[in-house]
């Protein structure tokens, strides 16, 4: 089967990378191997929240210019950050999400499903941030834990909350439904509460929350389960203010931006081949000329262009072997440290060199194989050697800028 490009790889920067490049009208087609990172998504997209010393940025354009050369921000340029940014937030727009944005390009604050408040630059409508609670009528909250769910900490949040200056109670809800699932075989996860939560059963859920003792002036703060096609009957029983808090694992934040990217796609015309391991390339005059899957059997894949988005450890698309860090997939070179003793630092909370590990690249992010760049693959996303993504919380901004860098100059060459 042949296309234009193919991207190897389904959560953010591989989904950036394909969009923007259905919409210029190419043919794309999308392989993913399994479940998407963007899953775990919690409806925050992070730019660059913490500096190299580990403050938090508040001048983002000045702490651009500081990152080492290596940077994936570095090859992209500073001067060159703030369009594709812009340009990301739209193509999300596009995607049918609506975000608060940070203003006078610095960060806002989000809360995290452990209740630590966190630097930002997108944050879904509806989920609570400092913008979203400055909005609110009072400065008064009450997060609302449900029986038996273990992936939301209302005590946490609480504790963030009135540090920053908010009278804060908590409180703990149960209903007859979540009853039920608790004693079923599923587990008490976000995406199995909001099954629960659809008509009677959230009309239920409102009532059971309007008989609970919470001050009438106090702005309900909830774990994310309940689906956005229902927020509005929640709200007419409900009739009071309320904003969402992400929870661990799953999240609904993190399917809905998922589902909307993957439609978005298929609109435009894009194919995903789900659930297929690329297991083979072929190579001829150092260009890519073909991968097979474990599902197509002897049939290739064959495109002009080929975009490696596997990201990480997390995904599989970096391995780590008793000696070395390899890229699995492709056969790729790996910029990391050469000792496992230089890996890691003795501070636990530090900073520590392996997370910088990723595919080697030139400064267009044409992937490196025995040292030479490949003429029409590049690598976008986490599998990028050079960045820190947790430490920094940079991960989703360099995601999707390098996606939509490499989609432009393949648009721009062809």
């Amino acid at each position: 089967m042949r296309f234009d490009t193919i991207i190897i790889g389904a959560g953010l920067a591989g989904m950036t990378a394909a969009i923007r490049l259905a919409e210029s009208g190419a043919k794309v087609a999308v392989v993913s191997a399994g479940r998407s990172a963007l899953l775990f998504n919690t409806g925050s997209f992070g730019l660059l929240g913490f500096d190299t010393a580990h403050n938090k940025v508040n001048d983002r354009a000045k702490a651009l210019t500081e990152l080492p050369e290596d940077h994936p921000y570095s090859k992209i340029g500073a001067g060159g950050i703030p369009s594709l940014a812009d340009e990301a937030r739209a193509l999300l727009e596009r995607c049918g999400l609506a975000f608060r944005c940070s203003s006078n390009w610095n960060n806002h604050d989000r809360i995290s499903p452990l209740g630590i408040f966190r630097p930002a630059w997108l944050t879904l409508d509806g989920l609570i941030c400092e913008s979203t609670l400055a909005d609110m009528p009072y400065r008064r909250a009450a997060v609302v834990g449900l029986a038996g769910f273990l992936d939301f900490y209302p005590r946490f949040i609480a504790a963030s909350l009135r540090k920053a200056g908010y009278e804060c109670d908590v409180f703990t809800v149960d209903t007859p439904d979540l009853q039920a699932l608790r004693a079923s075989e599923t587990e008490m996860r976000a995406v199995n509460i909001e099954r629960t939560l659809h008509g009677y059963g959230l009309i239920r859920f409102a009532e059971e929350l309007k008989k609970l003792n919470i001050p009438s002036d106090a702005t309900l703060i909830l774990p994310s389960v309940i689906d956005k096609d229902e927020l509005e009957i929640f709200n007419q029983f409900l009739r009071r203010p309320f904003l969402f808090a992400p929870t661990l694992g799953v999240s609904l934040p993190g399917i809905s931006i998922h589902n909307a990217m993957v439609s978005r796609l298929k609109e435009l015309g894009g194919r995903i081949f789900n659930g297929h391991r690329v297991n083979g390339a072929d190579y001829e005059d150092n260009r890519l000329t073909g991968v097979t899957t474990d599902k197509l059997d002897d049939d290739r894949l064959v495109a002009d262009n080929y975009i490696f988005a596997a990201g990480s450890f997390f995904s599989h698309g970096l391995m780590a072997e008793p000696d070395s860090i390899v890229e699995p997939v492709l056969g790729l070179d790996v910029d990391a440290p050469q000792e496992r003793s230089a890996w890691f630092t003795p501070d636990l909370f530090g900073a520590q060199p392996v997370m910088k590990s990723g595919v080697a690249t030139d400064g267009d992010f044409k992937a490196k194989r025995d040292g030479k760049a490949i003429t029409n693959l590049y690598a976008v996303g986490s599998v990028l050697s050079g960045a820190d993504s947790v430490r920094e919380d940079s991960g989703a901004g360099v995601a999707m800028l390098t996606a939509l860098r490499v989609a432009d100059s393949i648009i721009k060459h062809n």
